[in-house]
């Protein structure tokens, strides 16, 4: 699957209340192209995965689950793989029909990334964010050149920052800041 058309990727908090779901819902229908459900818990997964489902169906958008939910994830679902999962795996574990994501810091999982075929790539942290330096967009440019497939700036991201990251060679940025921005 190609998601070429895709600039900005909402990534969920860990933990959302009843009005954040409002917050995301309003992105999701107005800017946000794809959505990463990312959750604390497998039980606030399954509390919120069929809300997101449904929205993602009323909005005709993309939706993918994070490998931590591995086990609570429906067939016939897009994966975002983390790094962990990433480095595990000797082959793609979902259909080319699906969309399949992963998050990479260096060299080798972009590398790794490409070898069993993802179809986009969240490189981070490109800023500094909650005690990881960031790489910068330098580095990001280096690793983003070494995939053959979309990659998006994921680290302190804004809107705002799209533009570096067409510029650095990513198609767009990622991040929970977007829900809200």
């Amino acid at each position: 699957m190609v998601i070429t058309e895709v600039n900005l990727i909402g990534i969920t908090p860990e933990v959302i209340r009843d009005e954040d779901f409002e917050n995301i819902k309003k992105s999701f229908e107005s800017r946000i192209d794809l959505i990463i459900l990312r959750f604390e818990t497998n039980k606030e997964f399954n509390k919120h995965h069929e809300n997101f489902v449904a929205l993602a169906k009323d909005v005709d958008k993309e939706l993918s689950i994070n490998s931590r939910h591995i086990d609570q994830i429906p067939k016939n679902s897009n994966l975002h793989l983390n790094s962990k999962d990433l480095l595990r795996l000797a082959q793609r574990p979902i259909s080319t029909s699906l969309l399949l994501g992963a998050s990479c810091h260096n060299e080798a999982e972009v590398k790794q990334a490409k070898k069993i075929g993802c179809d986009y790539l969240l490189i981070s942290p490109v800023y500094n964010t909650n005690g990881k330096e960031g790489i910068g967009w330098s580095h990001f440019k280096t690793l983003s050149a070494l995939s053959t497939c979309p990659c998006f700036a994921l680290g302190g991201m804004k809107k705002e920052n799209i533009k570096d990251s067409l510029e650095n060679g990513g198609q767009g940025v990622a991040g929970i800041s977007l829900m809200n921005d």
